[in-house]
């Protein structure tokens, strides 16, 4: 193998792996990647949006899917939070999809991820954008 060719190789290969670095995950839900106080103003546009169709306790109602408990996180495991903010924004509510700011959005999703047991931080959620892809939800704690 000539010098340049070698030279590419190794280019090629750090290239590469920036990429896969770039697209990982940087925090998990179990980081606290959401304030209590965002929650507690998500329970409120829960209650108001949301509950109707999936439950006061999140549980789902006949067709409406759970947001809490086993089926929901078995669901979302391995996704993140970008996927489902972005679920959220774009179908619901049902009756009146992407109606709902996206800050009320991110509210719901700070309440949802608090009535899955997740630990609450000192940091908002964003409402959207690149950094709700860098955070995986993950079913259980991941090993530190």
């Amino acid at each position: 193998m000539t010098p340049i060719k070698g030279l590419a190789v190794v280019c090629a290969a750090i290239l590469v792996r920036a990429a896969a670095q770039e697209s990982k995950p940087e925090a998990t839900v179990w980081d606290g990647v959401y304030s209590d106080a965002q929650a507690s103003r998500g329970e409120a546009a829960y209650t108001k949006n949301c509950a109707s169709c999936h439950g006061g306790k999140l549980e789902g109602l006949g067709q409406t899917p759970p947001l809490a408990g086993e089926d929901f996180l078995s669901r979302w495991d391995g996704m993140t939070l970008g996927d489902l903010f972005d679920q959220i924004q774009t179908t619901m509510p049902a009756d009146r999809p992407g109606q709902l700011a996206p800050s009320d959005n991110a509210a719901i999703l700070a309440y949802i991820l608090k009535s899955n047991h997740y630990p609450a931080g000192s940091e908002e959620l964003p409402s959207g954008g690149e950094k709700l892809q860098r955070i995986r939800i993950a079913a259980a704690r991941p090993p530190r």
